[in-house]
């Protein structure tokens, strides 16, 4: 499993990056509507209606299969583009017609391919283009037992249907269907900023689920109601929601896997690393795990201790209010480890995360910040230093005047980057 899957469902309903409210789209002079364009997409859903996502008199959902062809060709010449650095793209209807023909067979990513056309046609554009946002209509699919069919959910609802200015009823129908299919509060929270402009006109999509005779429908259309008024966060409600399912799940389990993470061997405490991110089960792990977890950090299988970093340090220092301090330790022991990746992730999820950090943290960032093997970590461990910029100083400051000449000289080419200030002169 990737550090960065891990990381996201680590966070999931307790980060305060990931949950905190995207930033707005600065206002433009021109207005932001969608203007005519080729109408290059008009009619392929349907030959009486131009735009799926403009239709008025008939709803049409969004639908990937009717969309999105299968073009063997198309498909390889995006994997050209985007695999193999072809040329660079131009926003013009060729593109997107491209777009349309061979997303369905790349090879590439799909998201990366769906947020360049939310970010070249419609996100903050002055002149948002219906054909782009038709495309993202679709693209943002939710049918099927994973409410994802074509992979490109989340990324269509980020970078396209939530930005686009004066949404449609249609996008709008579809933003509160799409809520009530699924849980990811990525989702939720990215539709409630995205709509706050048209809260009224969304909720009342809203509103004839609230009388449904489903009681789970109507439950679940009272949460969005809250989370679409502001009354209810997205992703501390999610958190609340995959804790309940851990515990009932896995309540009676908890002590197995204490002892699995102390006495296991490392390839029964790899999987059961993975599967306490993956079910979630890490929220309803106590302090007295803690333990078990220093203990599993000495596994000789740098796999089991670069996940033990993460989920010890993702769970008992990143979002937790009261950071602990054996986890914070843990972090300073591991960031000393023989493996490059182990060192990076105990800064990562650790060492930059605490709060009010004691001089033990800061030296230590500051030792790899000077020799840090991984390119993005000193700006990483700068990040995480940006609120102790005054005891970083003194630090740096006795660094500098210390008998090491060769620290000095790294503490003096760092100076301005972890104090905002410049170099005293002598």
């Amino acid at each position: 499993m990737s550090r960065e899957l891990l990381a996201m469902m680590i966070v999931l309903g307790t980060s305060a990056v990931l949950g905190a409210e995207p930033p707005q789209v600065e206002a433009t002079k021109k207005s932001n509507n969608a203007v005519a364009s080729s109408g290059l997409f008009k009619n392929v859903i349907s030959p009486e209606i131009a735009y799926a996502w403009q239709s008025t008199e008939k709803y049409l959902a969004p639908d990937s299969e009717k969309f999105f062809p299968e073009n063997a060709e198309a498909g390889k010449e995006l994997d050209r583009i985007f695999l193999q650095g072809g040329p660079e793209l131009k926003p013009d209807d060729a593109v997107l017609k491209l777009i349309r023909q061979g997303l369905r067979s790349t090879r590439a990513h799909r998201t990366i391919i769906v947020r360049w056309v939310g970010n070249t046609y419609i996100w903050g554009k002055d002149e948002q283009n219906p054909d782009a946002i038709e495309l993202m209509y679709h693209a943002a699919d939710f049918r099927g037992p994973t409410a994802d069919p074509f992979g490109t959910r989340h990324y269509a609802v980020y970078f396209g249907l939530s930005v686009v200015q004066k949404k449609s009823p249609a996008i709008l129908r579809t933003l509160v269907d799409l809520s009530l299919a699924v849980d990811d509060p990525n989702d939720l929270d990215r539709i409630a900023w995205g709509s706050k402009t048209q809260r009224d006109e969304l909720l009342a999509f809203v509103e004839p689920h609230l009388k449904s005779d489903d009681v789970a429908v109507r439950a679940k259309a009272d949460v969005l109601q809250q989370i679409f008024q502001g009354k209810l966060k997205a992703f501390g409600w999610a958190a609340e929601q995959a804790r309940l399912r851990a515990l009932a799940k896995y309540g009676e389990q908890l002590p197995k896997f204490k002892t699995t993470l102390s006495e296991g061997t490392s390839e029964e405490r790899l999987q059961l690393l993975e599967k306490l991110v993956a079910e979630q089960i890490f929220r309803i792990m106590d302090d007295s795990f803690l333990p078990a977890f220093v203990k599993c950090a000495e596994d000789p299988d740098s796999q089991v201790r670069n996940q033990v970093v993460i989920v010890a340090g993702g769970h008992w220092v990143w979002w937790r209010e009261k950071q602990h301090p054996d986890a914070i330790q843990l972090m300073v022991k591991m960031s000393h480890d023989q493996d490059d990746q182990v060192r990076y992730n105990a800064v990562y999820y650790g060492l930059s995360t605490v709060r009010n950090k004691k001089d033990d943290v800061i030296s230590r960032l500051l030792e790899m910040v000077f020799d840090a093997p991984l390119s993005d970590l000193p700006g990483r461990i700068t990040w995480g230093l940006r609120t102790d910029k005054a005891r970083t100083k003194v630090l740096l400051t006795d660094i500098i005047n210390g008998k090491d000449e060769d620290l000095a000289r790294k503490a003096r080419q760092r100076f301005k980057e972890l104090t905002g200030e410049e170099l005293p002169a002598k």
